[in-house]
């Protein structure tokens, strides 16, 4: 049997997944499901590993971006471009309840490791493949990375200034975004498998995901007919709902409703009363019509004084509003510490390292970072020792021979 690698109360505890995924999509996936404790076994090759392990800065040995999205995991390494590689990992499918890859469609298939061919080995087993584009179609066998799905997706054609170029958003959203969506498939796979009994096979497209984030996007224009643009921090059907710059920096504000009370109580708030009862901004048609001249006038009033100053003012009147925040900001945030969105979890070199931790709070069962993120290849002795009973010596022999 294998040491527990996750929490052991956690809703999927029993869980056994399999992760033959680098990079993100997959381990951003496979780090949900550890969060909430599903056993993980990372698959990664011999010498390298996972490519993220030596992506952005390094801290006691091991890159901040490998942390981030494979603590709690366990870690082999095994060549499964190699024949005897392949052989191995096919013997370990049947002690596994889901498999999880992001290789190039076609790729697994070739190695002898497609969904057609470890369903006959493990007809139970869920097997969930993520790409770029989709097992099928013009653009199946095209790589793609992130950026590339959020050009493609449209996500880049609305974010940024209004008349300038098309901006990446801050985060890998086309990565994280498919992980969560196969995160949610696998869990909805593993429920109708104790209905039918039967696994499946997922096909989660980067792009597919896009295509669905921007359900507003696409509703507008087929409203419509009009191709949505970037707006800045502008909401395309409600004002004000926008960042604004103070004397000492950006606070957002955020009204989406027709009620006049509201929007008197928000004038009121930041000292312009005479706007409550101008024709011009009574409701939000009016205001959106009018949006130049209004934004004009907010703008200016919120130059004269601080981002604190206008918070509790617009916070008083309870009114939705909140700072900018940068990221150093943000982990020291009294909400975001008291509901424990900044973890710690073990290193073996640095003692503890802080990650960002999962939204799940369950009133059954714990989730969150269980373990640190392994070093490569630590659990290859444990994993194949405990599932398939290999000896210390043939395990030997397949490392001098480049299969581990």
């Amino acid at each position: 049997m294998l040491g527990p690698s996750s929490n052991a109360t956690g809703p999927l505890h029993g869980v056994r997944v399999l992760d033959i995924s680098r990079i993100l999509s997959g381990p951003f996936c496979t780090m949900l499901l550890a969060d909430l404790g599903a056993e993980v076994v990372k698959v990664e090759q011999p010498m390298t590993g996972d490519p993220a392990r030596h992506l952005g800065p390094q801290v006691g040995g091991d890159a901040a971006y490998f942390m981030s999205v494979n603590r709690g995991k366990k870690s082999i390494t095994l060549n499964i471009f190699s024949e005897e590689g392949q052989r191995l990992l096919c013997a370990l499918v049947p002690h596994f309840d889901v498999l999880v890859e992001n290789y190039v469609p076609g790729m697994m298939a070739r190695l002898g490791l497609g969904y057609d061919r470890v369903k006959e080995l493990n007809p139970r087993l869920v097997y969930a493949s993520i790409s770029g584009f989709g097992q099928d179609g013009t653009y199946a066998h095209r790589p793609a990375l992130d950026i590339i799905v959020q050009a493609m997706g449209g996500m880049m054609s609305v974010t940024g200034e209004q008349g300038g170029p098309p901006l990446r958003p801050g985060a890998s959203l086309g990565d994280s975004v498919a992980g969560m969506f196969v995160g949610m498939a696998i869990v909805s796979a593993l429920f109708d498998r104790e209905r039918s009994s039967h696994g499946q096979h997922i096909d989660i497209s980067m792009l597919d995901c896009q295509v669905t984030m921007m359900e507003n996007a696409f509703s507008r224009y087929f409203a419509t007919g009009e191709v949505p643009g970037p707006l800045g921090s502008r909401h395309p059907a409600a004002a004000p709902f926008q960042a604004f710059r103070a004397s000492d920096g950006y606070f957002v504000v955020a009204m989406l409703t027709d009620r006049e009370d509201t929007w008197l109580r928000f004038c009121n708030a930041v000292g312009v009363p005479e706007l409550g009862k101008d024709h011009r901004f009574l409701d939000n048609l009016s205001r959106m019509n009018n949006y130049d001249v209004l934004n004009a006038i907010l703008q200016k009033t919120f130059l004269e004084k601080p981002v604190a100053f206008w918070l509790e003012a617009l916070s008083g009147a309870n009114l939705s509003c909140g700072p900018v925040n940068d990221i150093a900001a943000v982990a020291s945030d009294p909400q975001v510490l008291h509901r424990g969105m900044v973890a710690t979890i073990p290193h073996k070199r640095l003692g503890t390292w802080r990650v960002a931790n999962t939204p799940f709070r369950l009133s059954h069962g714990a989730s969150g970072p269980a373990g640190p993120s392994p070093d490569l290849g630590e659990h290859t002795e444990e994993v194949l020792g405990g599932l398939l009973r290999m000896s210390e010596d043939e395990i030997s022999r397949l490392r001098k021979a480049g299969v581990l």
